[in-house]
């Protein structure tokens, strides 16, 4: 979940909003920022290009807000498949919506060669011409220890509790100091 935090700061968000299960449920975790979003582009050339490093792309700051970049290897992106057997990426950016799904269980088929399976990716009208970036993930390992929002927001607090210019909320209680 950090790692796709991560990944919203890097897009300049000022909001993430973690949604976790409640216990013994097979509800979603989410994770939702106000970043920047992708384009289809962005989405093929670069989030789909495993071990492809944003700095070497993009350079070691952010566009809009110059904040040192936490992506360096190009793996983060897809750790949301660690936890979870299915991730949609729902993006938003420049009035256009894309949607991608990617499941698990078809990229170990295909022996982790994303080249080898169907990743069909939808593009619509967004609602809003604002950006951003939902990630669900489904069909959680039940092999890991239910995630727990109080710890969560304990290891988050350590690098982004004090940030005047980045909020992340866990089950609707925003990660501070306090």
């Amino acid at each position: 979940i950090k790692e796709l935090i991560d990944n919203a700061f890097d897009a300049d968000a000022e909001h993430v909003w973690v949604q976790l299960p409640k216990p013994l449920t097979n509800d979603p975790i989410i994770i939702k920022d106000d970043g920047t979003g992708m384009t289809e582009q962005e989405i093929r050339n670069e989030y789909l290009n495993i071990a492809s490093s944003r700095v070497s792309r993009k350079g070691e700051r952010t566009r809009l807000k110059n904040r040192l970049v936490k992506g360096r290897k190009g793996i983060g992106k897809f750790a949301g498949l660690m936890v979870a057997s299915r991730m949609e990426i729902k993006t938003c950016t420049r009035v256009t919506s894309t949607h991608l799904t990617i499941c698990r269980d078809e990229l170990v088929s295909a022996r982790h060669d994303l080249e080898q399976i169907n990743l069909p990716i939808k593009i619509e009208a967004c609602d809003t011409e604002e950006g951003g970036t939902e990630i669900i993930l489904s069909g959680i390992n039940q092999n890991f220890t239910f995630p727990n929002p109080d710890r969560l927001r304990r290891i988050l607090v350590l690098e982004y509790g004090l940030l005047a210019d980045f909020k992340v909320y866990v089950d609707v209680d925003m990660v501070d100091i306090e």
